[in-house]
């Protein structure tokens, strides 16, 4: 081994103080020359040989809209003039990208574990340098920077727990609860354990999160997709789903798993006790594997409605019937990413396993190493999350006020929108009870759908598309989550500013005025429709 200079071993100079040699860089003008050759790569592997799964998998949420969107933003920002003078971007359930701001405390007690050279030196309450020891304690003094566990970190896996049992009244067991990176990782990694062939299917609620369908896609597994109905607040029922199953069977496909989102994505609907009851029921009868995706619990707005989990349901109806109930198996998911915390970057998220042997577990335990360990940062907020101040702990006046302007301004705002669009002729919404999002349908001319499929895209697409090239307001089409054939949606956020989505929804109102005149009057969306 070499004895020059390095970071480990620098060099002594006159005066006795050490330095380490600058790394060589390649002059300006030899980079610029570099450019000019540069030659295109060969064809060796191009996108023809990419796993065809790969290709066909779709998600809109930052599809087709959202790129011609970056591409406008990038315009007005190069100074070139548009019809609107800003992007309301309205696409993507990312708070603080839309100004929603972070947690005092959250970000305080980030900030020691990112500096543990500030504990101790008075800058912080009691209360937030206390958290941040205790999770520098749980990685053994190693800090943020380095590996854990794969399972995660046994403090905040504790906390997790704890939290389960206070929210639900039923004991939770650590061992049973891996944190991710994000909910996103632990539904991939259930639906990739689940998926043996291409004989296995899932059933997904239509509309649905795109991450189950692009998911299900790579994978090779099969959607099976069960209906929830529009004009029944896009409930479901258990004749649906039996109709749904037996579909399935007949096509020779072996459907291994349920999911359920609640509050949903992209509808916003708060299930009832009854609704989760008809689910374990309908899964522990056909012996398939709940996945609770519940990363919304905090966001309830409805009067009357509260969120309750599959997991407090399903063991208040094994302790009515255990024999009926003994071989349910559910796994649920929660995350930072949503709630009052919005804390996306941090990539934080839990799932829990229930009902399941040790020998799932410990594939899972093996799958989980795979992929080393989920971010260490993002797994102190999920302790965050789940152990929030005391009462009686210093910071806790400030955060309970903060959480509550956050809540109460999703709950105005998500008034705002559903009644914004519901005065729009021409767009029809359900009530937002719950979630970050609303899925309005829109009346389509059928000129507009004939034009569409000239410029061979969906309706929903063009629509879309037309709506941010004219206003700068971006959403996603209702066909990236599914919806019957002949009607036509799009899902929006509740998230930015209330100004900000009162000029939204404005600018739809205007936008199709519009477009109901240019394209004519003879709408080709059915009215009363259900989604398939």
């Amino acid at each position: 081994m070499g004895c020059g200079a390095s970071a480990n071993n620098p060099q002594k100079v006159s005066d006795g103080t050490s330095y380490v040699k600058p790394v060589h860089t390649v002059p300006d003008d030899t980079v610029a020359k570099n450019k000019v050759h540069q030659v295109e790569a060969p064809a060796v592997f191009t996108a023809d040989d990419v796993s065809n799964k790969i290709l066909a998998a779709r998600y809109e949420v930052r599809g087709t809209v959202p790129l011609r969107a970056n591409a406008l933003e990038a315009m007005l920002k190069s100074g070139e003039q548009l019809p609107f003078d800003r992007m309301i971007k309205c696409h993507i359930g990312n708070p603080q990208a839309v100004e929603q701001r972070p947690i005092t405390f959250y970000r305080q007690v980030a900030s020691v574990l990112c500096s543990p050279s500030l504990l101790g030196q008075g800058i912080f309450a009691e209360d937030v340098e206390r958290r941040a020891a205790e999770y520098l304690s749980a990685t053994g003094n190693a800090g943020i920077g380095a590996y854990t566990d794969s399972r995660g970190l046994a403090l905040v896996r504790q906390q997790v727990a704890a939290f389960i049992e206070r929210r639900d009244g039923f004991p939770a067991d650590p061992e049973r609860i891996y944190l991710t990176s994000g909910a996103s990782e632990g539904i991939s990694r259930c639906i990739s354990m689940m998926v043996c062939d291409e004989s296995v299917g899932i059933m997904v609620p239509c509309p649905q999160y795109p991450l189950y369908s692009a998911t299900l896609t790579m994978t090779g597994g099969r959607l099976v997709s069960y209906r929830t109905f529009e004009n029944d607040g896009w409930r479901t029922t258990q004749a649906e789903l039996e109709d749904c199953l037996s579909r399935a069977k007949a096509e020779g496909i072996r459907v291994r798993s349920i999911v359920v989102i609640n509050p949903g994505n992209p509808v916003g609907t708060v299930l009832d006790t009854d609704d989760i009851a008809m689910f374990i029921s309908f899964a522990a009868a056909n012996k398939l594997v709940i996945l609770a995706d519940e990363v919304y619990q905090s966001n309830v707005y409805a009067e009357g409605k509260q969120f309750v989990s599959f997991k407090r349901v399903l063991r208040e109806q094994q302790a009515e019937d255990a024999e009926r109930y003994a071989e349910s198996q559910l796994v649920s998911f929660h995350s930072t990413s949503k709630g009052l915390l919005g804390e996306c970057g941090q990539r934080g998220g839990y799932m829990e396993l229930v009902g399941f042997n040790d020998g799932v577990v410990a594939v899972m335990q093996k799958v989980a190493a795979t992929n080393l360990s989920p971010g260490t940062m993002g797994q102190c907020f999920v302790g965050l999350m789940v152990t929030p101040p005391r009462p009686e702990d210093p910071s806790n006046e400030l955060f309970r006020s903060e959480t509550g302007d956050t809540f109460l301004g999703l709950q105005k705002r998500a008034k705002l929108i559903s009644e914004g669009l519901n005065s729009i002729p021409g767009i029809s919404c359900n009530p937002i009870e719950g979630a970050m999002y609303a899925f309005p349908k829109v009346q389509m001319p059928e000129a507009a759908v004939k034009e569409a499929k000239n410029r061979n895209m969906e309706a929903d697409v063009f629509w879309c598309l037309e709506l941010v090239e004219a206003t700068g307001v971006v959403t996603v089409p209702g066909s990236g989550f599914g919806q019957e054939t002949g009607t036509y949606h799009f899902r929006t956020t509740i998230l930015p500013p209330e100004e900000m989505l009162q000029d939204m929804v404005q600018k739809v109102a205007s936008f199709h005025a519009d477009f109901v005149a240019l394209y004519g009057t003879n709408l080709h969306s059915r009215p009363g429709s259900r989604t398939q």
